[in-house]
Protein backbone atom coordinates (compact mmCIF):
# COMPACT_ATOMS: atom_id res chain seq x y z
CA UNK A 1 0.00 0.00 0.00
CA UNK A 2 1.28 3.09 -0.85
CA UNK A 3 0.22 6.89 0.10
CA UNK A 4 1.29 10.44 0.04
CA UNK A 5 2.33 12.39 2.83
CA UNK A 6 4.42 15.66 3.57
CA UNK A 7 6.58 15.08 6.90
CA UNK A 8 7.35 18.01 9.47
CA UNK A 9 10.19 16.84 11.16
CA UNK A 10 12.76 14.19 12.33
CA UNK A 11 12.24 12.29 15.21
CA UNK A 12 14.16 9.86 17.31
CA UNK A 13 15.23 6.84 15.72
CA UNK A 14 15.72 8.96 12.17
CA UNK A 15 12.65 8.49 10.53
CA UNK A 16 10.64 12.00 9.06
CA UNK A 17 7.11 12.15 11.23
CA UNK A 18 3.73 13.08 9.44
CA UNK A 19 0.22 12.61 9.53
CA UNK A 20 -1.86 11.09 6.69
CA UNK A 21 -5.76 12.36 5.82
CA UNK A 22 -7.27 10.65 8.17
CA UNK A 23 -4.99 12.09 11.19
CA UNK A 24 -2.68 9.07 11.85
CA UNK A 25 0.73 9.26 12.21
CA UNK A 26 3.06 8.24 9.65
CA UNK A 27 6.73 7.46 10.22
CA UNK A 28 9.07 7.69 7.10
CA UNK A 29 12.44 6.24 6.41
CA UNK A 30 14.41 8.19 4.21
CA UNK A 31 12.27 11.19 3.92
CA UNK A 32 13.00 14.73 5.13
CA UNK A 33 11.08 18.00 6.76
CA UNK A 34 8.52 19.60 4.42
CA UNK A 35 9.26 17.10 1.34
CA UNK A 36 6.66 15.51 -0.20
CA UNK A 37 6.91 12.10 -0.98
CA UNK A 38 5.21 9.05 -2.26
CA UNK A 39 5.53 6.00 0.72
CA UNK A 40 5.36 2.26 0.37
CA UNK A 41 3.90 0.99 3.90
CA UNK A 42 5.75 -1.83 5.92
CA UNK A 43 3.01 -1.34 8.40
CA UNK A 44 0.03 -0.18 9.11
CA UNK A 45 -2.26 0.38 12.40
CA UNK A 46 -4.74 2.13 13.38
CA UNK A 47 -2.88 4.56 15.29
CA UNK A 48 0.18 4.47 13.29
CA UNK A 49 1.70 3.31 10.27
CA UNK A 50 5.63 2.96 9.41
CA UNK A 51 7.15 2.49 5.77
CA UNK A 52 9.60 3.63 3.16
CA UNK A 53 10.21 6.50 0.50
CA UNK A 54 9.42 5.30 -2.54
CA UNK A 55 9.14 8.24 -4.37
CA UNK A 56 10.54 11.89 -3.71
CA UNK A 57 7.68 14.56 -5.31
CA UNK A 58 8.84 17.15 -4.31
CA UNK A 59 12.37 17.64 -2.29
CA UNK A 60 13.86 19.38 0.08
CA UNK A 61 16.76 22.58 0.03
CA UNK A 62 18.58 19.84 2.50
CA UNK A 63 18.46 16.74 0.40
CA UNK A 64 21.58 15.86 -1.39
CA UNK A 65 22.89 12.78 -3.39
CA UNK A 66 24.60 9.92 -0.89
CA UNK A 67 27.95 9.92 -2.20
CA UNK A 68 28.53 6.56 -1.02
CA UNK A 69 27.80 3.49 -3.84
CA UNK A 70 26.77 1.34 -1.53
CA UNK A 71 24.60 3.46 0.19
CA UNK A 72 22.83 4.17 -3.10
CA UNK A 73 22.40 0.14 -3.17
CA UNK A 74 20.59 -0.19 -0.45
CA UNK A 75 23.27 -0.23 2.45
CA UNK A 76 21.80 0.62 6.01
CA UNK A 77 25.26 1.79 7.98
CA UNK A 78 24.49 5.81 6.82
CA UNK A 79 20.78 6.31 6.57
CA UNK A 80 21.25 9.89 6.90
CA UNK A 81 23.46 10.46 4.00
CA UNK A 82 20.96 12.11 2.11
CA UNK A 83 20.75 15.15 4.31
CA UNK A 84 23.37 18.04 4.05
CA UNK A 85 25.69 17.99 6.77
CA UNK A 86 24.98 20.94 8.61
CA UNK A 87 20.94 20.24 8.75
CA UNK A 88 21.67 16.78 9.97
CA UNK A 89 23.29 18.65 12.91
CA UNK A 90 20.46 21.05 13.07
CA UNK A 91 18.16 18.13 13.47
CA UNK A 92 20.02 16.25 15.90
CA UNK A 93 19.43 19.13 18.27
CA UNK A 94 16.25 19.31 17.48
CA UNK A 95 15.36 16.07 17.90
CA UNK A 96 17.36 16.35 21.67
CA UNK A 97 14.46 19.45 22.30
CA UNK A 98 11.98 17.46 21.68
CA UNK A 99 12.41 14.74 23.34
CA UNK A 100 13.20 17.07 26.25
CA UNK A 101 9.74 18.80 26.12
CA UNK A 102 8.26 15.45 24.97
CA UNK A 103 9.67 12.80 27.54
CA UNK A 104 11.11 14.84 29.86
CA UNK A 105 8.42 17.54 30.12
CA UNK A 106 10.78 20.50 30.28
CA UNK A 107 8.94 24.18 29.87
CA UNK A 108 10.31 24.81 25.98
CA UNK A 109 11.78 28.19 27.05
CA UNK A 110 13.91 26.24 29.44
CA UNK A 111 14.84 23.61 26.73
CA UNK A 112 15.72 26.17 24.70
CA UNK A 113 17.94 28.07 26.96
CA UNK A 114 20.28 25.35 27.77
CA UNK A 115 20.65 23.07 24.64
CA UNK A 116 23.51 24.29 22.19
CA UNK A 117 24.45 23.00 19.23
CA UNK A 118 28.15 22.01 19.15
CA UNK A 119 29.87 20.47 16.29
CA UNK A 120 29.98 17.88 13.82
CA UNK A 121 32.64 15.75 12.85
CA UNK A 122 34.43 14.66 9.47
CA UNK A 123 31.68 12.94 7.29
CA UNK A 124 33.98 10.55 6.05
CA UNK A 125 36.74 8.24 6.72
CA UNK A 126 36.28 8.79 10.23
CA UNK A 127 35.40 5.57 11.97
CA UNK A 128 37.79 3.06 13.41
CA UNK A 129 35.69 0.58 13.93
CA UNK A 130 33.17 -1.34 11.67
CA UNK A 131 31.02 -4.35 12.33
CA UNK A 132 30.53 -6.40 8.86
CA UNK A 133 28.55 -9.59 8.13
CA UNK A 134 29.10 -12.53 5.77
CA UNK A 135 26.92 -12.68 3.04
CA UNK A 136 25.16 -15.47 1.52
CA UNK A 137 27.89 -16.09 -1.20
CA UNK A 138 30.89 -15.91 1.72
CA UNK A 139 30.92 -12.14 0.74
CA UNK A 140 30.41 -9.30 3.65
CA UNK A 141 28.47 -6.27 3.71
CA UNK A 142 26.09 -4.22 5.52
CA UNK A 143 22.80 -4.84 6.62
CA UNK A 144 19.72 -2.75 4.89
CA UNK A 145 18.04 -0.75 7.38
CA UNK A 146 15.74 -2.22 9.13
CA UNK A 147 16.46 -5.56 7.51
CA UNK A 148 18.73 -8.86 7.31
CA UNK A 149 19.58 -8.76 3.97
CA UNK A 150 23.00 -7.99 3.27
CA UNK A 151 24.02 -5.21 0.95
CA UNK A 152 27.52 -6.32 -0.33
CA UNK A 153 30.58 -3.59 -0.18
CA UNK A 154 34.13 -3.75 -1.29
CA UNK A 155 34.60 -0.30 0.24
CA UNK A 156 33.73 2.00 2.90
CA UNK A 157 33.53 5.30 2.65
CA UNK A 158 33.15 6.09 6.41
CA UNK A 159 35.62 3.31 7.46
CA UNK A 160 39.73 4.51 8.06
CA UNK A 161 41.25 3.91 5.44
CA UNK A 162 43.32 0.79 6.59
CA UNK A 163 39.65 -0.93 7.17
CA UNK A 164 38.01 0.04 3.96
CA UNK A 165 41.06 -1.60 2.09
CA UNK A 166 40.85 -4.65 3.96
CA UNK A 167 37.65 -5.44 3.05
CA UNK A 168 37.80 -6.73 -0.22
CA UNK A 169 40.34 -9.33 0.97
CA UNK A 170 38.33 -11.16 3.36
CA UNK A 171 35.72 -13.75 3.04
CA UNK A 172 33.25 -14.22 5.69
CA UNK A 173 30.65 -17.08 6.34
CA UNK A 174 27.40 -16.36 5.61
CA UNK A 175 25.88 -14.76 8.92
CA UNK A 176 29.09 -14.24 10.84
CA UNK A 177 29.48 -10.41 12.33
CA UNK A 178 33.38 -9.54 12.36
CA UNK A 179 34.01 -6.51 14.18
CA UNK A 180 37.36 -4.73 12.65
CA UNK A 181 38.97 -2.21 14.66
CA UNK A 182 42.08 0.06 13.47
CA UNK A 183 44.68 2.27 15.36
CA UNK A 184 45.32 6.05 13.72
CA UNK A 185 48.12 6.29 15.60
CA UNK A 186 50.05 2.98 14.79
CA UNK A 187 48.35 1.61 11.54
CA UNK A 188 47.44 -1.87 13.62
CA UNK A 189 44.06 -3.47 13.29
CA UNK A 190 42.26 -6.15 15.25
CA UNK A 191 39.77 -8.63 14.05
CA UNK A 192 37.19 -10.80 16.12
CA UNK A 193 34.03 -12.49 15.56
CA UNK A 194 31.85 -15.19 17.76
CA UNK A 195 30.84 -18.74 16.14
CA UNK A 196 27.35 -18.74 15.69
CA UNK A 197 24.91 -21.66 16.85
CA UNK A 198 24.74 -24.97 15.12
CA UNK A 199 28.38 -23.17 13.05
CA UNK A 200 31.97 -25.16 13.28
CA UNK A 201 34.56 -22.99 14.60
CA UNK A 202 37.20 -23.18 11.60
CA UNK A 203 37.19 -21.82 8.48
CA UNK A 204 34.28 -18.55 9.36
CA UNK A 205 36.49 -15.86 8.42
CA UNK A 206 39.74 -15.83 5.54
CA UNK A 207 41.92 -13.73 4.15
CA UNK A 208 42.96 -11.64 7.33
CA UNK A 209 46.42 -10.38 6.56
CA UNK A 210 49.34 -11.71 9.09
CA UNK A 211 49.99 -8.75 10.87
CA UNK A 212 46.19 -8.66 11.86
CA UNK A 213 45.73 -9.30 15.93
CA UNK A 214 42.58 -11.64 15.68
CA UNK A 215 40.73 -12.43 18.84
CA UNK A 216 40.13 -10.74 22.32
CA UNK A 217 43.11 -10.37 23.57
CA UNK A 218 44.49 -8.36 20.50
CA UNK A 219 45.31 -4.85 21.63
CA UNK A 220 45.48 -1.55 19.80
CA UNK A 221 47.14 2.35 20.89
CA UNK A 222 45.55 5.42 20.51
CA UNK A 223 46.33 9.03 21.14
CA UNK A 224 43.94 11.07 22.12
CA UNK A 225 44.68 14.62 23.82
CA UNK A 226 47.83 13.23 23.51
CA UNK A 227 47.85 10.78 25.91
CA UNK A 228 48.41 6.72 24.63
CA UNK A 229 45.30 4.51 25.71
CA UNK A 230 45.88 0.57 25.23
CA UNK A 231 41.97 -0.30 23.57
CA UNK A 232 41.61 -4.20 23.80
CA UNK A 233 39.55 -6.05 20.97
CA UNK A 234 36.99 -6.87 23.10
CA UNK A 235 36.77 -3.14 24.53
CA UNK A 236 34.20 -0.34 23.84
CA UNK A 237 35.78 2.93 22.37
CA UNK A 238 34.80 5.47 20.64
CA UNK A 239 33.39 5.61 16.66
CA UNK A 240 37.32 7.10 15.89
CA UNK A 241 39.75 9.28 16.87
CA UNK A 242 37.78 12.50 16.72
CA UNK A 243 35.11 11.26 17.92
CA UNK A 244 37.06 10.73 20.92
CA UNK A 245 38.89 13.82 20.88
CA UNK A 246 35.43 16.01 20.43
CA UNK A 247 33.84 14.28 23.60
CA UNK A 248 36.86 15.32 25.83
CA UNK A 249 36.96 18.87 24.76
CA UNK A 250 33.40 18.70 25.58
CA UNK A 251 33.38 17.43 28.84
CA UNK A 252 36.51 19.59 30.11
CA UNK A 253 34.13 22.17 29.06
CA UNK A 254 31.29 20.81 31.10
CA UNK A 255 33.61 20.29 33.86
CA UNK A 256 35.54 23.24 34.64
CA UNK A 257 36.55 21.03 38.40
CA UNK A 258 38.41 18.19 36.71
CA UNK A 259 41.55 20.32 36.36
CA UNK A 260 41.53 20.58 40.17
CA UNK A 261 39.43 18.03 41.99
CA UNK A 262 40.49 16.20 44.73
CA UNK A 263 38.52 12.60 44.45
CA UNK A 264 36.30 12.63 41.11
CA UNK A 265 34.23 9.70 39.18
CA UNK A 266 34.32 8.21 35.65
CA UNK A 267 31.38 6.04 35.60
CA UNK A 268 30.79 3.36 33.24
CA UNK A 269 34.53 4.77 32.72
CA UNK A 270 35.62 1.85 29.86
CA UNK A 271 39.22 2.23 29.13
CA UNK A 272 39.37 5.09 31.36
CA UNK A 273 39.26 7.48 28.27
CA UNK A 274 38.58 10.52 30.67
CA UNK A 275 39.81 9.63 33.34
CA UNK A 276 43.16 9.80 31.29
CA UNK A 277 42.50 12.81 29.79
CA UNK A 278 39.66 15.96 31.46
CA UNK A 279 41.30 14.46 34.83
CA UNK A 280 44.75 13.85 34.26
CA UNK A 281 44.92 16.81 37.14
CA UNK A 282 42.60 15.05 39.64
CA UNK A 283 44.13 13.96 42.78
CA UNK A 284 42.52 10.63 42.95
CA UNK A 285 40.07 9.01 40.80
CA UNK A 286 37.39 6.39 41.30
CA UNK A 287 36.65 4.29 37.89
CA UNK A 288 33.42 2.25 37.58
CA UNK A 289 33.31 -0.53 35.20
CA UNK A 290 31.44 -3.58 34.31
CA UNK A 291 33.65 -5.25 31.20
CA UNK A 292 36.38 -7.02 32.17
CA UNK A 293 38.88 -6.11 29.10
CA UNK A 294 37.87 -2.37 29.89
CA UNK A 295 38.86 -2.69 33.18
CA UNK A 296 42.27 -4.20 32.65
CA UNK A 297 43.09 -1.92 30.02
CA UNK A 298 41.95 0.98 32.60
CA UNK A 299 44.51 -0.24 34.96
CA UNK A 300 46.82 -0.33 32.42
CA UNK A 301 46.18 3.29 31.16
CA UNK A 302 46.15 5.14 34.61
CA UNK A 303 49.36 3.28 35.78
CA UNK A 304 51.00 5.39 38.74
CA UNK A 305 48.21 7.07 39.08
CA UNK A 306 46.21 7.11 42.44
CA UNK A 307 43.45 5.78 40.79
CA UNK A 308 40.83 2.63 41.79
CA UNK A 309 39.11 1.03 39.11
CA UNK A 310 36.10 -0.76 40.53
CA UNK A 311 34.63 -4.27 37.93
CA UNK A 312 30.90 -4.19 38.39
CA UNK A 313 27.36 -2.47 37.46
CA UNK A 314 27.54 0.68 38.56
CA UNK A 315 24.17 0.56 39.89
CA UNK A 316 25.96 -1.28 43.04
CA UNK A 317 28.58 1.18 44.09
CA UNK A 318 28.20 4.09 46.58
CA UNK A 319 30.08 7.08 47.81
CA UNK A 320 31.94 6.94 50.98
CA UNK A 321 31.27 9.62 53.68
CA UNK A 322 35.46 9.05 54.07
CA UNK A 323 36.01 9.57 50.40
CA UNK A 324 33.93 12.84 49.19
CA UNK A 325 33.45 13.13 45.72
CA UNK A 326 33.79 16.83 43.81
CA UNK A 327 32.86 15.45 40.26
CA UNK A 328 31.07 12.56 38.20
CA UNK A 329 31.82 11.78 34.80
CA UNK A 330 29.31 9.11 33.26
CA UNK A 331 29.16 7.76 29.90
CA UNK A 332 26.67 5.02 30.07
CA UNK A 333 25.79 2.86 26.71
CA UNK A 334 22.36 3.76 24.54
CA UNK A 335 20.00 2.75 27.83
CA UNK A 336 21.00 5.85 29.81
CA UNK A 337 21.40 5.69 33.86
CA UNK A 338 18.12 4.70 34.39
CA UNK A 339 17.08 4.29 38.44
CA UNK A 340 19.67 2.41 39.42
CA UNK A 341 22.34 4.25 37.80
CA UNK A 342 20.60 7.38 39.08
CA UNK A 343 20.13 5.73 42.21
CA UNK A 344 23.96 5.33 42.81
CA UNK A 345 25.49 8.83 41.30
CA UNK A 346 23.63 10.88 43.44
CA UNK A 347 25.16 9.31 46.71
CA UNK A 348 28.03 11.58 45.53
CA UNK A 349 25.90 14.73 45.81
CA UNK A 350 25.73 17.83 45.57
CA UNK A 351 28.79 17.25 43.08
CA UNK A 352 28.46 18.21 39.85
CA UNK A 353 27.28 15.40 37.37
CA UNK A 354 28.68 15.42 33.54
CA UNK A 355 26.45 13.23 31.92
CA UNK A 356 27.46 11.79 28.14
CA UNK A 357 24.48 10.53 26.30
CA UNK A 358 23.88 8.55 22.92
CA UNK A 359 20.00 8.66 23.18
CA UNK A 360 17.76 11.57 23.46
CA UNK A 361 15.05 9.70 24.56
CA UNK A 362 17.25 8.17 27.54
CA UNK A 363 18.66 11.34 28.20
CA UNK A 364 15.59 13.00 28.79
CA UNK A 365 14.17 10.14 31.18
CA UNK A 366 17.27 10.68 32.99
CA UNK A 367 16.89 14.18 33.38
CA UNK A 368 13.49 13.65 34.92
CA UNK A 369 14.91 11.23 37.35
CA UNK A 370 17.92 13.27 38.66
CA UNK A 371 15.30 15.89 39.01
CA UNK A 372 13.53 14.23 41.58
CA UNK A 373 17.13 13.39 43.30
CA UNK A 374 17.49 17.90 43.09
CA UNK A 375 19.79 17.46 39.98
CA UNK A 376 19.16 20.16 37.21
CA UNK A 377 20.68 20.43 33.46
CA UNK A 378 22.73 23.65 33.52
CA UNK A 379 23.63 22.75 29.67
CA UNK A 380 23.47 20.41 26.75
CA UNK A 381 25.61 20.28 24.10
CA UNK A 382 24.63 18.19 21.35
CA UNK A 383 27.69 16.47 19.08
CA UNK A 384 27.72 14.93 15.65
CA UNK A 385 30.23 11.90 16.10
CA UNK A 386 28.06 10.09 13.79
CA UNK A 387 28.08 11.77 10.50
CA UNK A 388 25.99 10.37 7.71
CA UNK A 389 23.59 8.25 10.80
CA UNK A 390 20.63 9.52 12.78
CA UNK A 391 22.80 8.69 16.15
CA UNK A 392 23.23 11.91 18.25
CA UNK A 393 25.57 12.41 21.16
CA UNK A 394 24.96 14.87 24.48
CA UNK A 395 27.21 16.24 27.25
CA UNK A 396 25.16 17.61 29.71
CA UNK A 397 26.00 19.29 32.60
CA UNK A 398 23.93 18.62 36.12
CA UNK A 399 24.35 20.48 39.39
CA UNK A 400 22.40 20.30 42.24
CA UNK A 401 20.26 23.20 43.12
Amino acid sequence: MRLIVRPDRLVAGGEAMSRDDDGRVVFVRGALPGELVEVELSLAKKDFARGTVAEVIEPSDDRIDPQCYHRRMGCGGCGWMHIDLYAQLEAKTEIVRESLRRVGRIDPDVVNGIVDMGASGEPFRYRTTIRVVGGPDGGLGFREEGSDTVVPVNSCDVAVKQLSDLLPLLTIAPGVEVTLRASVDTGGITARWAKPKGKAGTGLVSGIPEDVHIGDRGFLTEVIDGVALRVSAGSFFQSGVGAAEMLVDAVRRAAPEAATAQHAVDAYGGVGLFAATVLAGASKVTVLEQSKSSCFDAEHNLAGRDATVIRGEVGNWAASDDQPVDLVIADPARPGLGKPGVAALVTASPAPIVLINCDPVSLARDVTLLAEHGYHPERIEVLDIFPQTHHVETVTRFVVR
